[in-house]
């Protein structure tokens, strides 16, 4: 489905009932599918799921790459819930996506009821770190590592395969998790434009650390032990900054915590919202 906001229309997708949840997307470049095609989308048992694709992202308009800033997304973002009519809804985000949903949260403040940070990070220097961290883990995929902080794939078709190139990389048992993976990505609409204008326009000014003490809702902050992109000491920090947050580290993943541990990610996510 579709609908038109703050100058641009916007694919969203609605699985589940109960109380509404918007879905934020990593990437940038990438879009909503691989929460739908993986172990995350049991999640519609509890929540209504409001996925969509950002602008610029996936199936969602693109008025030009230059209208993809964090302020435009939260507006989207905005938008999209009160077109929808949700009223206090959880925001969750995954990657980028945590980008996104802290930039919501702290212009939109009285909007979210809580706040789900999944493998994510509050400022560039997590690039800083997933540099250190790739070289320590997999010195061979470094030229692809900076490939990919670098933006400088041509095409979707040069980026689909330095994606696919590090992939183990964003696994803690990537020959476990090869298949699982492979289903979750599939459907991906690839966005080399808007991969890079976030890498070179928006990360390198993205820092909300200092901010993070006023976001005063729930936050439940999920990460990989074995992230390399954003590492555990960036959800740390995070945890440390927002006064009303929960940290949980899973030992057995990476990037991918709903594919890696789904069991403990639906347990994880399921006893927190019953608490707050």
């Amino acid at each position: 489905m579709q609908l038109t906001t703050n100058g641009v229309e916007l694919y969203y997708r609605v699985e589940g009932q109960g109380d509404p949840a918007l879905v934020m997307h990593g990437g940038l470049g990438v879009d909503h599918t691989p929460f739908v095609n993986s172990s995350f989308n049991t999640l519609a048992d509890r929540l209504k799921l409001v996925y969509y694709d950002h602008r610029c992202n996936g199936r969602s308009g693109c008025p030009g790459i230059e209208s993809l800033t964090h302020e435009n997304l939260a507006t989207d973002a905005e938008g999209l819930r009160v077109a929808l009519g949700l009223e206090q809804p959880t925001v969750i985000g995954h990657s980028y996506g945590g980008f996104v949903a802290l930039e919501y949260a702290l212009r939109y403040s009285s909007k979210p009821r809580r706040l789900i940070l999944i493998t994510t990070a509050p400022s560039y220097e997590t690039l800083n770190e997933a540099r250190a961290e790739a070289m320590s883990r997999a010195p061979e995929l470094m030229p692809a590592v900076e490939r990919s902080l670098n933006a400088e794939a041509k095409n979707n078709a040069e980026r689909r395969a330095i994606m696919a190139e590090l992939a183990p990389l964003y696994c803690y048992n990537f020959k476990e998790m090869e298949k699982k993976l492979g289903q979750a990505t599939r459907d991906i609409v690839y966005s080399v434009e808007a991969h890079r204008q976030s890498f070179k326009n928006l990360v390198p000014k993205y820092d909300v650390r200092s901010k993070l003490d006023s976001i005063d809702i729930p936050v439940l902050i999920i990460c990989g032990r074995h992230d390399w992109i954003t590492p555990v000491s960036q959800s740390q920090l995070m945890h440390e900054r927002l006064p009303n947050s929960e940290l949980v580290i899973f030992e057995n993943s990476a990037h991918w915590v709903y594919v890696e541990e789904p069991e403990l990610f639906q347990e994880t996510v399921g006893d927190w919202l019953d608490r707050t």
